[in-house]
């Protein structure tokens, strides 16, 4: 067994060399080039068949992790399990590899090799892929080919670099679940290479089964008391989908008696959504009118419970408040600060009734409401009013309180923070 020299796990790509063969199908074939990439929801262990060095034969059942029947083809029996080192006992040492991980390497009892693997499926799946390194050192080239029955859906080849590191090669099909086989083999490899490219070894063989599987991440967003007319800042909600297959995303909409004061946009949203991938949604509330307002995001594709239905609420508020912070520099105790000024605009297309203004908090004592002030009992539509506040401490350190204005506007009360320092 050749001792290959140095270890480390790769975590990433190295350089790509993409071929691929004219599809004999209409499907939609995809190169895969990272596990990450695949968005795997099933795996084929070889630890499964035994320690290593175990010996194996030229045919032999190796079932997913999730039950999938799986038969493994070579062309010829002494093939074995090798585990990666650093471990005990180990047989094969590459960079690229994760350490322990037990792989199918395609040796015989001479110095040839028994690729390509093939790996037949009796349920069709939508992907596969693995990583794979050459026995010899120096660059190789990786090959991945899907199958449905005899005809050729495509394939997909991957150039290592030039010290011959493990390196990912893996395929989906976009159009669903197809794929009754593929195999793995080496179409180049380095010159001390003795084997016309048949020594290699794979590690575990990631799969895409099943159907796509749509999942919220949330069923509501709330967004609180908005102005009318302002833009809230945005929510997110993230469509994943967790299955086997590519999901399709025929619409996203917003729908409901107030659907015109939200809107939701993807921001990262493939379509098809491939497997293990992530939709984002951003979603913004601008009030067209006072009080409660609702509606409904609702994403339509082809996984079961379509559509997926996010609620969204918000409260419209006439009343608009400028600013909603109000901090005094430090103030000598039981002296009074200069009177700083609330705005108070009605942004509503009625007129708003205006209840009462007061102070309230854990030191509504230090503040007051000082004239002159020019709110009434109402407010028309588009017209605002003042109010003006001192500060005037009782004691040392932080004090705070609220103003809080209650109307018939929507989201009553609006409040207005107050902050300062006895000194």
């Amino acid at each position: 067994m050749l001792n290959r020299a140095g270890f480390c796990r790769l975590c990433g790509l190295i350089f790509l060399a993409l071929s691929a063969t004219t599809a004999a199908r209409a499907d939609t074939l995809l190169q895969v080039n990272s596990q990450v990439g695949q968005g795997a929801n099933d795996f084929v262990r070889w630890s499964q068949l035994g320690s290593d060095a175990t010996l194996l034969g030229a045919s032999f059942g190796a079932p997913s992790v999730g039950l999938l029947p799986v038969t493994v083809t070579l062309v010829g029996a002494n093939s074995v399990v090798s585990v990666v080192c650093v471990a005990s006992p180990c047989s094969w040492t590459g960079s690229g590899l994760t350490a322990a991980d037990s792989l199918l390497w395609t040796s015989d009892a001479g110095n040839s090799g028994n690729g390509p693997v093939t790996l037949a499926f009796t349920t069709p799946i939508t992907g596969a892929g693995a990583m794979i390194q050459a026995n010899a050192p120096g660059q190789f080239t990786a090959q991945i080919q899907a199958f449905n029955g005899a005809t050729l859906l495509g394939a997909f080849t991957v150039l290592s670099d030039a010290n011959g590191d493990a390196t990912y090669v893996g395929i989906q099909d976009q159009t669903g679940a197809n794929i009754t086989k593929v195999v793995f083999s080496l179409t180049g490899c380095g010159p001390l290479d003795l084997s016309s490219c048949t020594d290699f070894a794979i590690d575990t063989v990631n799969l895409n089964v099943g159907p796509a599987i749509a999942f919220l991440n949330t069923h509501a967003l709330a967004f609180g008391v908005q102005p009318i007319g302002a833009t809230s800042a945005p929510g997110s909600a993230a469509l994943l989908n967790t299955g086997g297959a590519f999901m399709p995303i025929s619409s996203i909409a917003t729908s409901g008696a107030n659907s015109g004061d939200f809107s939701a946009s993807p921001s990262s949203c493939a379509n098809p959504l491939p497997p293990a991938a992530v939709c984002l949604l951003s979603v913004t509330f601008k009030p067209t009118g006072p009080g409660p307002r609702k509606s409904s995001i609702s994403i339509s594709d082809n996984a079961a419970g379509s559509p997926q239905t996010v609620v969204l609420t918000g409260v419209g508020a006439a009343a608009s408040l400028s600013p909603t912070t109000l901090p005094f520099a430090s103030q000598t105790v039981n002296t009074s600060s200069a009177a700083q000024t609330i705005t108070l605009t009605n942004k509503g297309t009625v007129t708003m009734n205006l209840w009462q203004i007061a102070i309230l908090g854990a030191n509504a004592g230090d503040f007051s409401l000082s004239p002159p002030s020019t709110c009434g009992s109402t407010l028309g539509t588009g017209g605002n009013c003042t109010v003006s506040v001192t500060f005037k401490p009782t004691a040392i350190g932080a004090r705070t309180a609220s103003v809080l204005f209650s109307n018939d506007g929507g989201g009553s009360p609006q409040a207005v923070t107050l902050t300062g320092t006895g000194i």
